[in-house]
């Protein structure tokens, strides 16, 4: 039979009341009781006993009283449900106390237990107890030898003590070492292979509660108490003493399992936020190990029907501020039906409402401008925020701010793919590959494309539909409010009143409704499918998906945003057409395979180029790309005759140089041979090189070509 937390401290005067905190919030409870002056007040300097939320699932093996004690306070603390109470009162009675008394967290008092003491204790004893299963008499444990020494955890520290017998008075003394300020061990948990323990306790600057899962591999050695220091916790400078603490931090305790999650979002059959905090149930407690630059985001201010009556409600009707809402709606919704992470990038010159309409998507989850992060970064650190916004909105505010563009152009592909970077582990083989799923939404004076065009870097086509280009457009229902100023801030001034509820109630709902969510992006992807016509590019499907998620969200939430599907689906609509109109309908990589190859001869069919019948001597060309061949009139088109070294490098840069010849050939601007075998054909017979003909790629430019889709 183990004792409750301080039952060995209780006052040696059994005459004395036995001071109990019993709850979820048991151990703070029993702090602030010794530390704000209310024990002072009653002369006690007793630590009381405290049942928190690990003892209260094991009260049949807890003793909560010393044997003999006449009289006993419990004092709820938090979450007590009606059976362990009963179970503390039971408790209480077959230990022999005759007087005891429940009050609530101030000490009022809520019930008077003493008149039912005798018969709990009659009826635990005839094995027809409730609540508590016959053992037998509850007594210490005589194998715990009072003079051993120990380590204790009190509501005041944690202290090495080594008791001894005082030669005058016979008495057993108590000389004790302080180890290290008050610490809960609350359990373990792995990650990967590696091994946690979970513990708790309170910075001294602040009193903010730290709870942390550290490495069992780094208790003991200077980098481990550097950790715990870094984080709030004094610790003993003395070193055999850390030795004692480090074997005491390993051994006791609780060794309940913990759910550790390096990553946010759908976990253990519940959600977990950025900042740690868990929305819903589960088997086993969790505890997110993962950090964000924006930790400090995500606060809760007014409520889920404020921020609907006001945020939402003058959001409605702009097309381009629903689709911010609905890309934040959409972030926890991803990871419920599989869905791959995607992001919106907002953009447009003029001062035209960006970044309020992604303050808006943020105050669905917390303070606006405490969540947004930049594109100033490494593509690893904005990597770590994907993971640690896993099934959640990440907010990227200016892409022109960027310092590296191919930085961007790096994250911007990563991003929205998953997966982290391999990397080698200190003790050999590899590191667990990261991975997430996020919804961002960026904003900025230009494109993606344009932006990563002025830094000299090509864009792929797989970003551009990762990475979703919407042109901004400007509010046009500005609802009770006559210009488009008043608007925006009448908007802050709700977003600021509230944020973070409306979220949370979302995420809430999702959890209860989990095949309806599914269902709804079903029908929703096969509606856009039916949309898109069967003639557009593989791309604009694949981006039409995207979209359909975007609507299931907005379908889906009316209770949190008030507005009617039809409107939803129409401003869903408006923004594809706008993204179709910046895309085109075709297959991206193809234009951009034509456009490389169009400027490519315009760069250097002149100068690189040499007419099919040329004298070297009278018209040398120091880096020669291949021949020409016209016959002079202005609408019939050139023929290049390519070296195969300058197609791959030049013509087919970035990309298989068979499968720019398939497309060039479909487009109308390669010749293929004869015999229809393979993409080159031969040129005329060169003079200067004694009539040979060269294999060569056959390239055609009109005056008037137009490439698809343009």
């Amino acid at each position: 039979m183990k004792l409750a937390p301080n039952v060995k401290l209780l006052p040696k005067d059994k005459g004395e009341d036995a001071v109990i905190f019993a709850g979820d919030d048991a151990y703070s409870h029993a702090e602030h009781y010794m530390q704000g002056g209310e024990a002072r007040k009653r002369g006690d300097k007793i630590p009381p006993v405290y049942l928190g939320r690990r003892d209260l699932g094991n009260l049949e093996n807890l003793r909560i009283v010393d044997d003999g004690r006449s009289r006993a306070i419990v004092r709820r603390a938090g979450k007590l449900d009606d059976r362990q109470a009963l179970q503390i009162e039971t408790l209480l009675a077959v230990a022999g106390v005759k007087e005891a008394s429940f009050c609530d967290e101030n000490g009022e008092l809520l019930e008077d237990w003493t008149p039912q003491l005798a018969r709990l204790k009659d009826e635990y004893e005839r094995g027809e107890s409730l609540v508590l299963p016959l053992k037998k008499k509850i007594t210490e444990n005589h194998g715990d030898d009072e003079l051993k020494p120990r380590v204790e955890s009190r509501a005041d520290g944690v202290f090495w003590v080594t008791p001894k017998v005082d030669k005058q008075s016979g008495e057993i003394i108590r000389p004790e070492t302080w180890l290290c300020s008050p610490l809960e061990l609350l359990g373990t948990g792995t990650i990967g292979k590696e091994h946690y323990r979970v513990m708790r306790w309170k910075k001294p600057a602040n009193n903010e509660v730290i709870t942390m899962a550290v490495p069992c591999g780094g208790i003991g050695d200077r980098d481990g108490w550097r950790l715990l220091k870094d984080h709030g916790l004094n610790v003993t400078t003395n070193g055999k003493y850390r030795a004692i603490l480090a074997d005491w931090m390993q051994l006791s305790g609780s060794h309940e399992e913990w759910q550790l999650s390096t990553t946010a979002g759908w976990h253990f059959g519940a959600y977990i936020m950025p900042d740690g905090s868990v929305i819903g149930d589960c088997e086993k407690p969790v505890l997110f190990t993962g950090k964000t630059a924006a930790v400090n985001g995500y606060s809760v201010t007014g409520t889920a029907e404020g921020w609907r009556d006001s945020v939402a409600r003058l959001a409605g009707g702009n097309p381009s501020m629903m689709l911010g809402v609905a890309v934040s709606l959409s972030a926890p919704l991803i990871g419920l039906v599989g869905a791959d992470g995607f992001g919106v990038h907002l953009f447009e010159q003029s001062s035209a409402g960006k970044t309020t309409t992604q303050n808006i998507a943020s105050s669905l989850w917390g303070e606006p401008d405490a969540q947004r992060l930049t594109w100033y970064g490494t593509a690893l650190g904005i990597a770590n925020e994907a993971e640690a916004h896993n099934d959640g909105l990440l907010p990227l505010d200016e892409i022109g701010q960027a310092g590296n563009a191919r930085e961007v152009s790096t994250s911007a592909y990563t991003l929205f793919n998953g997966s982290g970077k391999l990397q080698g582990a200190k003790d050999g083989g590899n590191r667990e590959i990261k991975h997430w799923r996020t919804v961002a939404i960026s904003t900025g004076e230009m494109d993606v494309e344009t932006f990563l065009k002025t830094e000299g870097i090509k864009v792929k086509a797989g970003q551009l539909v990762r990475l979703l280009n919407v042109p901004m457009e400007k509010s046009t229902q500005y609802h009770e409010y006559s210009t488009g100023k008043a608007h925006a801030d009448a908007l802050k001034a709700a977003w600021t009143e509230n944020h973070g509820a409306a979220g949370r109630e979302w995420v809430k709902w999702l959890a209860a409704h989990q095949q309806e969510a599914k269902d709804t992006v079903r029908a929703c992807r096969e509606r856009w499918r039916n949309l898109i016509p069967e003639c557009y590019g593989e791309q604009v499907h694949r981006v039409g998906e995207r979209f359909a998620i975007l609507e299931a969200a907005l379908v889906l939430s009316g209770h949190v945003t008030g507005w009617n599907v039809q409107t939803c689906r129409d401003a869903i609509q408006h923004n594809f057409n706008a993204w179709v109109k910046e895309f085109g309908t075709g297959n991206r990589e193809h234009r951009q395979i034509i456009e490389q190859a169009e400027a490519f001869l315009a760069a250097y069919g002149l100068s690189r180029f040499a007419p099919v019948n040329y004298d070297p001597a009278s018209l040398p060309i120091s880096e020669l790309y291949g021949y020409r061949e016209s016959d002079g009139r202005y609408d019939e088109p050139v023929l290049f005759y390519v070296l195969p070294e300058p197609f791959s490098s030049h013509v087919a840069k970035g990309f298989n140089k068979d499968a720019v010849a398939k497309t060039l050939h479909e487009a109308g601007m390669l010749r293929k041979p004869a015999s229809g075998r393979g993409w080159q054909i031969r040129t005329p017979r060169l003079k200067h090189l004694k009539g040979a003909r060269l294999r060569v790629y056959g390239l055609l430019l009109t005056q008037d070509h137009d490439a698809e889709n343009d």
